[in-house]
C-alpha cells in the first residue's frame, strides 16, 4: 500500500495547482457474488431442418424414417434433427403423427433456430456502497488488514437487492467482449444473485487543495477497480471530508 500511495501522490503532485493536505487508507467493503442465469444461441436455419418442418407440414410423418425416404436423405441426419426440434419444442407427436408447434411455425417463418438453454454461472464484486457490480471476479485482488471505510456503515445495501437489470447489465458488459459469432448468444433467464463472501478493499484518499480555484476537494483510488472513483469522493465531500 505504501509504494501505492507514493506512486498516486506523485501523480497528483505533478499538477502545479495541487497541494496535497492529508491522506488516508481504507477499506471498502465488498461482496462477492455469484449469478446463474441461462442463455439461448440463436443461429441461421439449415436447410434440411427447414425442408423437414416444411414436409411435416405437408404429409402425415409418424417416424423420422418416413421424411428420410421422402427427401432421400441419410436417415441418420434426419433423427438427429428430429431431437432438436422435439427438445426446442417445434414439433410434438399428436394423434400418432408430428405437427408444428407455434414455436415450430414461428421458427420456421423466421428462419431462426434457438438452441436449448444453457446453464452458466458468473461471479462479480458487489459494492453496497455504490448499489452497483463494480467488476467480474479478478485472480489478483490487493488485500491487507485495514480499517473499514468510516461511511460504509450508512451507505451499505445487501446484494440481495439487486435488480434483474443490474445483473443483465453486468453480464452483458462481459458477453460484449465475445467474439461476433458469439454474440448470436444471448441471456435468457437470471436467477437471483447468491452472497459467497465479504471483503474489504484497499483505498486510498487524498485531501487537496486547488489553489487556483481556491477549493478544497477529495480524491479516492479503488485498488478493485483500480482507477479514481467519482462516486466515493462525492460522498466523502459532502459528509466527512479528511479536513473536517
Amino acid at each position: 500500500m505504501d509504494s501505492l500511495r507514493k506512486r498516486l501522490q506523485r501523480e497528483l503532485e505533478q499538477q502545479p495547482d495541487i497541494q496535497i493536505q492529508q491522506s488516508d487508507s481504507w477499506g471498502l467493503p465488498v461482496e462477492l457474488i455469484n449469478i446463474r442465469y441461462t442463455t439461448i444461441k440463436r443461429t441461421t436455419m439449415d436447410i434440411l431442418m427447414k425442408m423437414i418442418l416444411l414436409t411435416i407440414q405437408k404429409i402425415e410423418v409418424s417416424e423420422s424414417n418416413r421424411i428420410a425416404d421422402f427427401l432421400a436423405v441419410e436417415p441418420l441426419f434426419v433423427e438427429n434433427i428430429f431431437l432438436k426440434m422435439q427438445r426446442s419444442q417445434m414439433i410434438e407427436l399428436h394423434a400418432g403423427s408430428f405437427e408444428l408447434t407455434k414455436i415450430g411455425v414461428s421458427r420456421l417463418q423466421s428462419g431462426i433456430y434457438e438452441h436449448p438453454p444453457k446453464k452458466r454461472e458468473m461471479k462479480f464484486y458487489y459494492s453496497g456502497c455504490h448499489n452497483a457490480i463494480v467488476c467480474q471476479q479478478r485472480e489478483n485482488v490487493l488485500t491487507t488488514k485495514i480499517k473499514t471505510f468510516r461511511l460504509a456503515k450508512n451507505h451499505m445495501k445487501k446484494s440481495d437487492t439487486l435488480a434483474d437489470e443490474q445483473m443483465r447489465t453486468a453480464l452483458h458488459s462481459i458477453t460484449a467482449e465475445l467474439p461476433e459469432d458469439a454474440l448470436q448468444e444471448v441471456i435468457n433467464t437470471i436467477e437471483p444473485s447468491q452472497r459467497i463472501g465479504t471483503q474489504l478493499i484497499p483505498c486510498v484518499e487524498f485531501y487537496l487543495f486547488n489553489r487556483t480555484e481556491n477549493k478544497y476537494f477529495t480524491r479516492v483510488w479503488n485498488t478493485l477497480t483500480e482507477e479514481w472513483d467519482e462516486l466515493l469522493e462525492n460522498l466523502i465531500d459532502e459528509q466527512d471530508p479528511l479536513g473536517n
